[in-house]
């Protein structure tokens, strides 16, 4: 990238929320889903809040902490000590805006935001793309009276969950007070999330490693070095009104970004077994089938680099861009990773880039859910991502690849119908549409395969994280 479009970019870490980008470092991490009870209160309490919040600049700092901290315990000796770090970040549904904005000229340009998640993803709508199951969400995120809406969440991280809920309970106290007789909001409910123990601290509770590729943004992060690595992105499809970005949003906007929040249960026990029962009638091991799922080991290294087995050494490589996309030999079409970043499989993927910040909950899968096969505790994904576009990003990437049994397109005639077939990790069935996924078996032989829905969305919205100048300009408006 040339210093002349470095310099057009000149994005404000210090505007930006952190968790947007670079990530907020976390081990634990809490969503405070809020109602706004008054809202002259709630511009009285953002105000004593913003100076709590982690910035973009500030979290590169955390980050740099972090790093040193590692390094400085040699190599053999014990874990370095945790550092005792915590982020606080805050995002707002639609309902919660229209309360802080009365305008109409002031509304975000966005649909699916507008409408909300539920009105936008359940199945059944006549003309819908949506496929989640009404019946499958938790009831606090379906509400249906006034008072229980969602109008926003604080996000508050740490690395570990004693320093992490001690900064909860400050948040907490800014804005509801000891006993709430001057509070600003009414708490609806919380959601912890927590990495897994090690050794599988990387890991989801699939086993999969996690979070290996993500878009690397123009202005912010370095250049890839491998030749066949994604390119760096314009921040404009991540932060909003930046460089190239293709919906413009009001001036107050510029600097956010839209955030996505979705609970998925995830059934381990289920999953395990499917691919025990799965993997020995297409001559694949359980390992090697569930390589071929998610389009990389469960140790990261991509299966297109090395098909026929594990190679830890390549757990970070993202030089790969799979092609000649003729055949799906090293990896299926429609496994996980190709679904959602298609890499050399589309013209243009950086239209369609989510900067994804999930984190798993829940329990480890005990003894006797592994000896029965059958999940018995609740556990999953709090998946959230960032994006300036909702539909081009997280609706696009969800409803139109991960879904879709043709997407990659123009890989029918080398699959046989129905194409490619549906995400197996993510991707939702649709009623009298196979829901299959199409591979090479052991044999190198086109199959395609039966799939068990293993990942159920639990509830969700959709969230705008104003920059600090927006939460400032809105703290202001107290007076009037």
């Amino acid at each position: 990238m040339t210093s002349e479009r470095m310099n057009k970019l000149d994005i404000n870490k210090d505007n930006i929320q952190g968790n947007i980008w670079p990530g907020l470092p976390k081990l634990h991490e809490f969503f405070l889903f809020f109602n706004i009870t008054c809202e002259r209160r709630f511009r009285r309490d953002l105000k004593t809040l913003i100076p709590l919040i982690t910035t973009a600049n500030d979290a590169v700092k955390f980050n740099e902490q972090i790093r040193q901290n590692k390094t400085e315990v040699p190599s053999g000796e014990a874990k370095s000590e945790v550092i005792p770090l915590t982020g606080v970040n805050l995002a707002l549904s639609a309902k919660g805006l229209k309360k802080l904005f009365k305008d109409d000229k002031d509304n975000l340009r966005s649909g699916n935001f507008l409408g909300g998640m539920l009105a936008d993803l359940q199945g059944g709508v006549a003309g819908g793309e949506g496929r989640d199951n009404p019946d499958d969400w938790e009831a606090k995120f379906k509400p249906e009276v006034e008072g229980q809406y969602i109008d926003g969440v604080i996000l508050v991280t740490g690395r570990s969950e004693e320093t992490a809920r001690a900064k909860l309970r400050k948040v907490k106290y800014l804005f509801i007070g000891y006993f709430g007789f001057t509070s600003s909001i009414k708490e609806l409910f919380v959601e912890y999330g927590h990495v897994r123990p090690d050794p599988n601290s990387s890991n989801e509770h699939f086993g999969y490693r996690d979070l290996i590729s993500q878009p690397q943004l123009e202005g912010l992060d370095p250049a890839p070095k491998g030749k066949y690595e994604p390119p760096l992105v314009p921040p404009g499809y991540i932060i909003t009104n930046a460089d190239q970005e293709p919906v413009g949003q009001p001036d107050w906007a510029t600097d956010g970004s839209f955030l996505v929040f979705r609970k998925l249960k995830q059934l381990v026990p289920e999953f395990n077994k499917w691919l025990d029962d799965t993997a020995p009638k297409n001559h694949l091991t359980a390992d090697q089938l569930s390589a071929r799922l998610m389009g990389r080991w469960k140790s990261g290294a991509p299966v297109f680099l090395t098909p026929c087995e594990d190679n830890p050494s390549l757990a970070d490589c993202n030089n790969f861009d799979f092609q000649p996309g003729n055949n799906q030999e090293k990896c299926p079409f429609a496994a996980h990773i190709r679904k959602c970043r298609p890499r050399g499989d589309v013209t243009d993927t950086s239209t369609f880039s989510m900067m994804r910040r999930g984190i798993p909950y829940g329990d480890e899968v005990t003894k006797e859910e592994h000896d029965q096969q059958a999940t018995q505790k609740e556990r999953g994904m709090l998946f959230l991502c960032y994006q300036s576009n909702i539909a081009n990003g997280f609706r696009r990437v969800q409803e139109h690849w991960c879904n879709k049994n043709t997407f990659p397109p123009q890989k029918r005639v080398i699959t046989g119908p129905p194409g490619p077939g549906a995400d197996p990790i993510c991707g939702q069935p649709n009623g009298p549409d196979p829901f299959v996924m199409g591979l090479c078996d052991g044999q190198n032989k086109n199959i395609h395969v039966d799939l068990k829905c293993c990942v159920i969305p639990k509830g969700g919205e959709y969230f705008f994280s104003p920059s600090i100048k927006a939460l400032t300009n809105i703290a202001k408006q107290s007076a009037k």
